[in-house]
């Protein structure tokens, strides 16, 4: 049986984690940079629609996954940047579909 679209997406998600974190250094996790790059390279039109491309941003987003203040983003903690991005771009979402509503019944 093929995979579902929402599976090919999960091996996609960790497919990628894997390929930027072998960059350099230590193979299971990612730097700061290999985390930039990897969001930047894959999702650049989701970061820049949350207006989150700022290097500060993506720093910031760093140190508050890094629980264990190793300097480094291992699996886990990488779940916890895509849950933030995904729960920011699903609130974007749901403004733009009320924007939408409002303006097709004229309520603003």
């Amino acid at each position: 049986m093929p995979d579902t679209p929402v599976e090919e997406s999960l091996f996609s998600i960790i497919h990628c984690y894997h390929q930027y974190a072998a960059c350099r250094g230590e193979v299971e996790t990612l730097s700061l940079e290999e985390l930039k790059a990897l969001l930047m390279d894959n999702v650049p039109r989701f970061m820049e629609n949350l207006g989150r491309k700022e290097p500060y941003y993506i720093a910031e987003l760093f140190r508050a996954a890094d629980k264990n203040k190793d300097n480094q983003i291992c699996f886990d903690e990488f779940l916890y940047i895509l849950g933030k991005l995904v729960k920011d771009y699903h609130l974007q979402y749901h403004r733009q579909l009320c924007a939408h509503y409002s303006a097709q019944h004229n309520l603003y």
